[in-house]
């Protein structure tokens, strides 16, 4: 039998073994940064689907919005303790060059970063050969069963590592791998674990008929709770048979809670007392067509009912002006959110209080934690998957130390 000092020599020449939940864009992430500095460390990343990154083949519309330029903490619902993260890896351009570093050329479309292909899935075989040459261990199709502290068990053996990562996502788009089982078995060994809603998603109102289904609009956005302005976004809103979609009424649903109000001003580029005197005009010439050169039949037919016009009599100007107000202000309740399926990202998670400033947990200093599994979500426009980045910087930092 080994002696002690023998058995501690061992310990310190044997290879840090490293263990990754979940192949998203964070865990790819942190294996990639972690095979760099730690160049003897064994990492293994276990994902229970059956290719690495597949949420994200969605980014960015099959383009891959790898970041919001500028990025910002504002952007997120934990503005302070995102702001302590970027702090600590130099900032937006700490994130840049973290990406330049990776080998991963970008181009910029306004103030979203993509990757130089424009397409989410060359990114995604870019990645894996990244992996590859960095000699990640990839263990596809396994789900996590339990774990002991670092051991794992999965459908199909068991592992034992020195650290552990969770980047296994939050519960939005099982289909693409956050399914929220882990939060499960994560709560078993004693994690906090904030409740879980969809967010970036459509929003519900009974006010939308169903015959607006499909109807699309530019607009500017206003949501508006107990009368008071909380959030505002120019862009288009598409109409669902029961709701509201679109990037500005996903964006809105970060905040939105149950009987606010979403207002649509469906002409942000007009004063009310000009669209007033321009309905006028297209009434002396289409009579009661004349809602025709402003808007699709259905969204029309709408506003006729809403603003309890008929078309049959006479208008007078009193008429064109209420029909101004309401395409300045057309409001609809908030009566939930769509599920999961429909959503882009998840609120909730791992408590921040079960973390330190670096993401190692405060439960067990041998796990960390990255990407939306923590109670961590950001805008449309490239912030969760900067996030992604972000946090796995972090956890390499930490293991610097």
């Amino acid at each position: 039998m080994p002696s002690l000092d023998g058995r501690r020599r061992e310990k310190k020449n044997r290879r840090m073994k490293i263990g990754i939940i979940g192949a998203s864009a964070s865990g790819i992430y942190t294996a990639l940064l972690l095979s760099r500095q730690l160049k003897d460390a064994q990492i293994t990343l276990i994902d229970r689907m059956e290719k690495i990154g597949k949420k994200l083949y969605a980014t960015g519309n099959g383009h891959c919005n790898l970041m919001h330029v500028p990025f910002t903490s504002a952007a997120f619902n934990q503005p302070r303790f995102v702001d302590g993260l970027l702090h600590l890896v130099g900032g937006e351009r700490g994130l840049l060059d973290t990406l330049d570093s990776l080998g991963i050329e970008t181009m910029a479309k306004g103030e979203l970063l993509y990757p130089l292909s424009y397409s989410a899935p060359n990114y995604v075989h870019q990645l894996a050969r990244l992996l590859e040459n960095a000699h990640v261990q990839v263990r596809l199709e396994e789900q996590v069963e339990d774990l002991s502290d670092c051991t794992v068990k999965t459908n199909k053996g068991t592992y034992s590592f020195d650290h552990l990562i969770f980047a296994f996502g939050g519960a939005s788009q099982a289909s693409l791998g956050s399914d929220g089982t882990m939060f499960a078995v994560l709560k078993n060994h004693g994690y906090r674990i904030a409740s879980l809603r969809p967010v970036l998603c459509p929003i519900k109102s009974h006010d939308v008929p169903k015959s607006l289904f499909g109807v699309r609009h530019g607009v500017r956005l206003t949501l508006l709770q107990d009368g008071k302005v909380v959030y505002e976004e120019v862009g288009e809103v598409t109409f669902k048979k029961d709701g509201l979609s679109g990037i500005a009424v996903m964006n809105a649903s970060n905040k939105a809670r149950h009987g606010d109000i979403v207002s649509l001003d469906l002409f942000p580029e007009l004063e009310e007392e000009e669209i007033t005197g321009k309905l006028a005009h297209s009434y002396a010439r289409f009579g009661e067509g004349f809602l025709m050169p402003f808007f699709e039949k259905q969204l029309a037919d709408f506003i006729y009912k809403k603003a309890a016009i008929s078309v049959k009599k006479a208008l007078k100007h009193e008429d064109f002006a209420r029909i101004a107000a309401l395409i300045k202000a057309l409001r609809f309740t908030v009566d939930g959110f769509y599920d999961f399926d429909a959503s882009q990202v998840t609120r909730g998670g791992v408590e921040l209080g079960q973390v330190d400033g670096m993401l190692r947990s405060r439960i067990n200093p041998s796990h960390h934690f990255v990407g939306e599994c923590l109670d961590i979500d950001g805008l449309c426009g490239g912030y969760n998957l900067g996030f992604a980045l972000l946090s796995a910087m972090v956890v390499a930092k930490s293991f610097a130390k």
